[in-house]
């Protein structure tokens, strides 16, 4: 067999690094995933809330937000935890309740450790930021994560002041926040 130009691959120095780096990033980001999503991180004063369930919040819970009316409740894929209360435009609001790291997270707002700024909000849970671009309330009770945010232009909402939106939105973690213990 002849070895030339035509049936040798050479390989570039610089190839190999960053076929192994992509790979070491995607093994990192993997374990990273299943460690945030592992069930057993929860705490022993977390509630398994089904947020998505009439009993936690309805639809009436939502509505009056958005100018358009929420007309199906649905999970996020792989996500048991967010419930999505979607319209008949693409405007939306999506709820997350997560079991742990509440505290954390809503002090990491607070301090000004996201990269948006985030004002305390009163009123909803033991802690609550109030994230004005992103239209979100991060709240926390006893650890339990609620993070509500509406996805939507300034003209699908019914009012899109501060003031209205914290505070409905902050009503949908008080409500879910308030069904754990």
């Amino acid at each position: 067999m002849r070895h030339g130009p035509d049936n040798v691959r050479r390989v570039s120095t610089r190839e190999k690094p960053l076929r192994y780096s992509t790979a070491l990033v995607a093994v990192v980001v993997a374990a990273l995933a299943a460690g945030c999503s592992r069930p057993d991180r929860a705490t022993d004063t977390a509630v398994s809330l089904d947020i998505c369930s009439p009993r936690s919040l309805d639809s009436r819970d939502v509505n009056g937000i958005l100018r358009a009316p929420v007309t199906g409740v649905e999970r996020v894929p792989g996500d048991a935890q967010t419930c999505v209360f979607r319209t008949d435009t693409r405007a939306r609001i999506e709820l997350a309740v997560r079991p742990s790291g509440g505290a954390t997270t809503v002090q990491r707002w607070i301090d000004g450790a996201m990269p948006l700024e985030a004002a305390p909000l009163n009123g909803v849970g033991d802690r609550a930021a109030w994230q004005r671009d992103l239209h979100e309330v991060i709240a926390e009770r006893n650890d339990v994560l609620c993070d509500v945010t509406a996805l939507a232009e300034m003209s699908d909402f019914v009012n899109s002041s501060d003031d209205f939106l914290e505070a409905r939105l902050g009503s949908l973690c008080a409500k879910v926040l308030g069904a754990s213990p």
